[in-house]
């Protein structure tokens, strides 16, 4: 069993009021959306929360909440990616995908509205080789170091413009290839998200020889929707439909648990485990 020293911390935030008109779901609006595909894509390397599973279909948590929006109202969901991130996000951007899930910055609310509700938080932590530990003494602190970073992942304003100015960064399209690296010393540090990094560890062998510790950054996954995307005009149904969606205070966690299990059999990890 993995020891999970990392804390999800599940937050729901119900923004319905009565001064915020409702939407009703008229036999007309519903039949409007029946029949139609919608299409997602998502970050690769942040399971259980998202990931590409082996029949290249986007996965997780975060599209279980998608397909619970739109299925019940006979909308397909399409989860076919053979892209990175930051291709997603661009195929987003360019109005081809209609829908993703990730942090809310600046730079993706110029092309993406996001739905009101906060999926889950996510807490972001460095990962080091094991016979060079580190401990977390702020952002700065990284400037001199090799540093690892998934192309497209964001980690907050303020972080992101940090980041940037360090001479020694290093743009990969996979976790995996960042994690190697470290395992091999040729990087210095990978700032990932707490719970995925283990699982990944755990899936390429590489416990032991990979330490982690948390760092100040926590966030929360929000769906968003491409402002190209006909499913604008749908923001309001959407929005009520999610918050209704999460009114359960245990269906994040019932999710979490799931595609914990989910990914490590996608991955054969239970089996990896008990080999050991």
């Amino acid at each position: 069993m993995l020891v999970i020293v990392y804390k999800w911390t599940l937050a729901v935030i119900f923004l319905i009021s009565a001064s915020v008109p409702t939407w009703a779901e008229s036999s007309a609006e519903l039949d409007s959306l029946s029949g139609a595909t919608v299409r997602v894509c998502g970050n690769n390397a942040y399971p259980p929360v998202t990931w590409i599973n082996k029949n290249q279909q986007i996965d997780g948590i975060n599209v279980a909440v998608i397909r619970r929006l739109f299925e019940p109202l006979g909308v397909t969901v399409d989860t076919f990616q053979d892209s990175n991130w930051r291709r997603c996000i661009k195929e987003v951007e360019l109005g081809n995908v209609d829908i993703l899930s990730g942090f809310k910055t600046d730079v993706r609310q110029q092309f993406m509205t996001y739905l009101d509700a906060p999926i889950i938080r996510e807490s972001i932590y460095l990962y080091y080789p094991i016979e060079h530990p580190l401990m977390f003494e702020g952002w700065e602190a990284l400037a001199g170091l090799r540093v690892g970073v998934l192309m497209g992942d964001s980690f907050g304003n303020k972080v992101d413009a940090a980041l940037h100015k360090y001479p020694s960064l290093e743009f990969v399209s996979t976790q995996d290839q960042n994690l190697l690296k470290l395992a091999d010393n040729r990087l210095d540090v990978v700032p990932m998200g707490g719970l995925s990094g283990q699982l990944d560890l755990r899936r390429l062998g590489l416990e032991g020889k990979i330490g982690y510790t948390k760092t100040d950054v926590s966030d929360f996954w929000y769906l968003a929707i491409s402002k190209k995307s006909s499913l604008i005009q749908w923001l309001p149904l959407l929005n009520q439909r999610l918050n209704q969606l999460l009114k359960d205070p245990e269906i994040v966690s019932k999710l979490v648990t799931k595609y914990h299990q989910v990914y490590s059999e996608d991955l054969d990890l239970s089996h990896r485990r008990a080999e050991q």
